[in-house]
C-alpha cells in the first residue's frame, strides 16, 4: 500500500500452523483459565488443610507419644509433611491417568468448519512437561496444605495430651481484646467460599454468554442447510461459460428427489466477502460495503425475507439494466426516512468507469461475514450481470437429514463433473457452531471448575461442622440439660457455621467486581456486573453451604445430654 502515509509496523511470530490472529484472540481465555485453575488449586489446598487439621486433632495422642519417646518437633513436622506429600503425589499420578483421555475433548473445541475447508481440529496430548508440572504441583500442594497441621501437631503440650483424651477446639473462636475472632479453620472456609463465589460468578457469566450467542438469528435458514464450495479451475469450462455451467448445475441438482432448494452465490454466508467502494446519491466520497453476487432463487432457498421490492429474476441478465438489492441496515443508514427503491448506486468498474445500479429490493438483515458481529450494510448484485470466478458456493436445503445428504451431494457433484474441485461439503449448523467455539469452551470448562469448587467448599464446610460438633459435644449436652431445645442447638450451630460463609461470599463478590476488566473479554451481550448472575452464583453457594451444615447440626441437636455429660472435658 504505497499510497498510505501512516506508519507501518512489522511483527514477526514463530512459525506455527495456528493463525497468529487466532492465538491473539484466545490469549484472554487462556490467561483467565490459568487463573481459574490456580484459584481451584488454592481452594484444594484450603480444603485439604482443613481436613488435615481435623485428622491431626484425632492424632494428638499418637503425636504426643512419639514426642514423649524422643521425637523432636522437626521430626514430627517432617513425618506429617512426608505423609501429605505421599498422598498428594499419588493423587497427581491418578490425575495424569484421568487427564490423558480427557485431553481428546480439548481438540474438539477448536474446530472451525468452513466451506473453505478450514476444519481445524487441534490434537491435544500430554507430554513430559505437563506430567512434570502435575507432579510438581501435587508435591507443592501437599507441602502447603500440610504445613499448618504439621506445625500445630508439633507444638502440642505432651504432658497435658497424655493425661487426657481431650479433643482440643482446633477450629473454635479465640478472643482478642475481648472480641471473638475466627480460628484457622474458619479462615480456610472463608477462603474456599470466596474462591468458589468467583468461579461460580464467572461460570454464570460465560453460560449466559453462550445462551446469548446461541440465541442469535443470522437472518437466514441454516439449521437444515448444506453448503459446498466448488471450483471449475480444473475443468474444461471456459471463463465465458462459467455462469451457464453453474446455472445448469443448480437446475439439475434441484431435480433430485432429496433436494428441496438450491441457492448459488460467489461466497457462502458466514465466510469472507469482498468489500466494494460504492457511492450513493448526494455523496461525494465512496463508502465501503459488503457485497455478494447471488443467483436467482438465492433469497427463496435461504428463506431470506424480501421486505420491499422484488428478488432477482431470470431476466436480470448481462444485457438487462444493472440492478441491486440492499439489506435493511443499509437502507436505514443511507436512505433514512425514505424508500431506497429506484435509487441508484454507483460501483467502480475495472476499466475505471462507474457502473450505475438501480436498487430494486430491500431484504432483511443477514450476517454475511461473522456470526458474532451485528449485520453490516450490504448490497447484493445479480450473478449473471457479473463475470463468474472459478470458485462459487452452493447452498442446498435437502428434504432429508442434512448429515445424510452430505455424502450424497459429494457423490452427485463428482458424477456430474469428475474434474470439479470440491473444497468442502458440510452441514451449515457446524459452521455456525464453529463461530461460538470460544464461548462453548469457556462455558464448559468454567462450569466444570465451578462445580468442583462448589463440591470442595461444601465438603470443607461439612468437615469443619462435623469437627465442631465433636469438639462441643459436652457443651451441647450442658445446654440441653439446662433447657435448650433441639432446634435451638441446631440453629446455633448453623448460624456459627454460616459466619465464615457470609464473609467468604462478601469477599468473593468484591473480588468478582474487581475482575470485571479481565472477565469482559470472555463475554458477549452480557455485562460482567450482571445482577442476575451475581445473585444466582451466591445463592447457589449459600444453599450448598446450608445443606453441608445441616447434617452436622442435626447430629448436634440429637445428642443425648446424659451421654454428653459423661464425656471427658
Amino acid at each position: 500500500y504505497p499510497g498510505r502515509a501512516e506508519p507501518r509496523r512489522v511483527r514477526i511470530d514463530p512459525a506455527t500452523w495456528i493463525d497468529p490472529r487466532t492465538r491473539t484472540a484466545e490469549a484472554p481465555t487462556v490467561r483467565l483459565m490459568m487463573g481459574a485453575a490456580g484459584g481451584l488449586l488454592l481452594l484444594v489446598c484450603a480444603n485439604v488443610a482443613n481436613l488435615l487439621l481435623a485428622v491431626a486433632t484425632g492424632r494428638r495422642r499418637e503425636i504426643a507419644l512419639r514426642a514423649a519417646i524422643g521425637a523432636s518437633p522437626g521430626r514430627l513436622v517432617r513425618q506429617v509433611l512426608a505423609e501429605n506429600v505421599l498422598l498428594a503425589g499419588l493423587a497427581g499420578v491418578v490425575a495424569v491417568i484421568i487427564a490423558n483421555p480427557a485431553t481428546a475433548r480439548l481438540g474438539s473445541y477448536f474446530a472451525r468448519p468452513s466451506v473453505w475447508g478450514l476444519n481445524v481440529s487441534r490434537e491435544a496430548a500430554l507430554d513430559w512437561r505437563v506430567i512434570a508440572f502435575a507432579v510438581a504441583a501435587s508435591v507443592v500442594t501437599g507441602l502447603v496444605a500440610g504445613l499448618l497441621p504439621a506445625l500445630r501437631a508439633s507444638r502440642r503440650d505432651v504432658l497435658d495430651t497424655l493425661k487426657t483424651d481431650v479433643v482440643a477446639r482446633t477450629g473454635s473462636h479465640r478472643r482478642v481484646f475481648g472480641r471473638r475472632v475466627p480460628g484457622a479453620q474458619d479462615l480456610l472456609v472463608t477462603t474456599q467460599v470466596a474462591l468458589s463465589v468467583i468461579l461460580l460468578v464467572v461460570a454464570g457469566l460465560v453460560l449466559r454468554t453462550l445462551a446469548t450467542v446461541n440465541g442469535r438469528d443470522p437472518g437466514f435458514a441454516y439449521d437444515r442447510m448444506v453448503a459446498v464450495q466448488i471450483s471449475t479451475s480444473s475443468t474444461e469450462v471456459a471463463a465465458t461459460d462459467r455462469g451457464r455451467f453453474l446455472m445448469e448445475l443448480a437446475r439439475d441438482l434441484q431435480q433430485e428427489p432429496w433436494v428441496h432448494a438450491v441457492g448459488g452465490a460467489g461466497y457462502a454466508l458466514l465466510s469472507p466477502h469482498p468489500m466494494m467502494n460504492t457511492r450513493f446519491p448526494g455523496q461525494d466520497e465512496p463508502v465501503s460495503l459488503v457485497t455478494s453476487r447471488v443467483n436467482p432463487g438465492f433469497f427463496r432457498s435461504l428463506e431470506i425475507e424480501v421486505l420491499e421490492g422484488r428478488p432477482f429474476t431470470v431476466g436480470d441478465t448481462a444485457g438487462a439494466p444493472d440492478v441491486a438489492i440492499v439489506n435493511a441496515t443499509l437502507a436505514a443508514q443511507y436512505f433514512p426516512g425514505q424508500s431506497p427503491l429506484g435509487q441508484p448506486l454507483w460501483w467502480p468498474s475495472p476499466d475505471g468507469t462507474q457502473r450505475r445500479f438501480e436498487i430494486v429490493g430491500v431484504t432483511g438483515d443477514v450476517m454475511a461475514r461473522n456470526f458474532l458481529i451485528d449485520p453490516e450494510p450490504m448490497a447484493f448484485v445479480a450473478g449473471p450481470q457479473h463475470p463468474y470466478g472459478t470458485s462459487n458456493a452452493l447452498m442446498i436445503t435437502p428434504s432429508i437429514d442434512p448429515s445424510a445428504s452430505v455424502p450424497m451431494l459429494y457423490r452427485w457433484l463428482r458424477d456430474y463433473e469428475s474434474f470439479l474441485a470440491i473444497i468442502n461439503v458440510l452441514p451449515y449448523a457446524e459452521v455456525v457452531s464453529g463461530f461460538v467455539y470460544t464461548q462453548r469452551m469457556n462455558a464448559e470448562l468454567f462450569s466444570l471448575l465451578a462445580v468442583f469448587a462448589l463440591i470442595l467448599a461444601s465438603v470443607g464446610i461439612f468437615g469443619v461442622m462435623s469437627l465442631t460438633v465433636t469438639q462441643r459435644t459436652r457443651e451441647v449436652g450442658i445446654r440441653m440439660a439446662i433447657g435448650a431445645r433441639r432446634w435451638d442447638v441446631g440453629g446455633m450451630m448453623i448460624r456459627q457455621a454460616m459466619v465464615p460463609v457470609v464473609l467468604g461470599v462478601g469477599a468473593g463478590l468484591a473480588a468478582s467486581l474487581a475482575l470485571t476488566r479481565l472477565v469482559r473479554s470472555l463475554l458477549f451481550g452480557v455485562e460482567p456486573t450482571d445482577p442476575a448472575t451475581l445473585v444466582g452464583g451466591t445463592t447457589v453457594l449459600v444453599l450448598a453451604a446450608l445443606a453441608a451444615a445441616y447434617l452436622p447440626s442435626r447430629r448436634a441437636a440429637s445428642v443425648d445430654p446424659v451421654t454428653a455429660l459423661r464425656t471427658e472435658a
